[in-house]
């Protein structure tokens, strides 16, 4: 039964194990999908109304936000009234052709309050530039909420290039593309990713392990300072049972039905035995090694330790309560009362009818009845005092 009972704890913590790995390998393979973005081409072309002169650029150096369309988009660029962060409720872009792309700088409001403020005037893009001192550095967009329109991230010094030119009267006309994607499964990375995985994955597993088993361990060791304890108990409360020898004209030694329950031999003169408070009796060499183990009798299964217990609980607080003795014992419950005085009335009354004085013999005047718990032990010497008074 215990073995059943540890082979299925051992399947439970390998089921546990192996759910345990699937669930992260699932979280990773979620958040390295999530990780997977789209960089852009950004086309710029610059126009100068002045001198009619254009200068055109293009780069790999935008990247679309999370929940962008990957589509193709171009328009002129258009900044915002007032506000260069289009983070206030009013806030308005002018616009002289259709398509226009709105360019708002990073910074103050989210990217979702920015893009949904530039969809609402009709932009058919929105490109947002990062703040000052980053450089060509750019993020990813988390652009939940506004889904529904193409929106990239640039680096400050192009942003802010394309603002100046606007700001000078320039015409500035930017094309939108989707170029390559990156992340973990699309670039070098990955590898080390999946390393990094297998680790944590390996080291959970052995943590967990090793909380089994020092969970085990503290287990196995508080039983066996209860073993040894229950043993201590045990061994004191042998050290308390009676032990006697058998003598000739013992029923045990005569009745050769009569053996031991635990090596089955019968019993024979001047053979020490033990006796339970079962009032069964066995070897002592054969009973000991059985109580250490098992504290109860072979034939009744009375336990010695919960005999002992009830013993104690049933012992009177003082000797002057009117409590009835503990149960168990041979213990008389009455009390002699002599009175001096008429021990001597009734010696001299003996005296007087023939009696011999006898100063060993005292008759009480007043003398209770005897009550035992188990009279069956006392019956011989009532009969025989009886037999004394009859005689007498």
């Amino acid at each position: 039964m215990k073995a059943n009972l540890k082979l299925r704890a051992i399947h439970g913590h390998g089921r546990s194990c192996i759910w345990l790995s699937v669930l992260v390998f699932q979280y990773c393979f979620q958040l390295s999908a999530s990780l997977i973005y789209w960089t852009a081409y950004v086309e710029v072309e610059y126009s100068d109304r002045v001198s009619n002169e254009t200068e055109s650029s293009r780069c790999e150096c935008g990247v679309f936000g999370i929940h962008s369309p990957l589509e193709l988009v171009s328009g002129q660029i258009v900044l915002p009234n007032w506000d260069p962060l289009a983070c206030s409720g009013n806030t308005t872009f002018t616009a002289k052709d259709e398509p226009w792309i709105a360019l708002i700088k990073k910074g103050t409001c989210t990217y979702a309050q920015k893009i949904r403020a530039a969809q609402q005037e009709g932009a058919s893009a929105v490109i947002i530039y990062n703040q000052d001192g980053t450089g060509n550095a750019t993020v990813l967009m988390n652009n939940t909420g506004a889904e529904g329109i193409v929106a990239i991230m640039i680096g400050n010094i192009l942003g802010t290039e394309m603002a100046n030119r606007v700001k000078n009267g320039s015409d500035v006309t930017v094309s939108i593309s989707a170029a390559n994607a990156y992340g973990l499964w699309y670039s070098s990375s990955w590898a080390y990713a999946l390393a990094f995985t297998f680790i944590g994955i390996t080291s959970m597993t052995m943590v967990y392990v090793a909380f089994l088993l020092i969970k085990r361990i503290r287990r196995n060791r508080q039983l066996l300072a209860q073993q040894r304890e229950m043993k201590r108990e045990n061994e004191k409360a042998i050290a308390k049972l009676p032990v006697r020898t058998l003598r000739t004209g013992d029923p045990e030694v005569e009745s050769e039905e009569v053996s031991c329950v635990v090596c089955t031999d019968s019993f024979k003169l001047n053979e020490r035995v033990t006796v339970l408070p079962c009032r069964h009796l066995y070897h002592k060499k054969c009973i000991e090694p059985w109580l250490l183990e098992h504290p109860t009798c072979p034939m009744c299964k009375f336990h010695i330790l919960k005999g002992k217990i009830e013993e104690e609980s049933n012992e009177p607080p003082s000797s002057s309560s009117s409590s009835p003795p503990p149960s168990g014992g041979n213990f008389c419950l009455a009390v002699i009362r002599i009175d001096q005085r008429n021990t001597s009335n009734s010696q001299t009354t003996d005296t007087a009818f023939g009696r011999p004085s006898d100063h060993d013999y005292h008759e009480p005047a007043i003398q209770t009845e005897h009550i035992y718990e188990n009279p069956a032990f006392e019956k011989p010497e009532m009969m025989e005092h009886q037999d004394n008074k009859s005689r007498d």
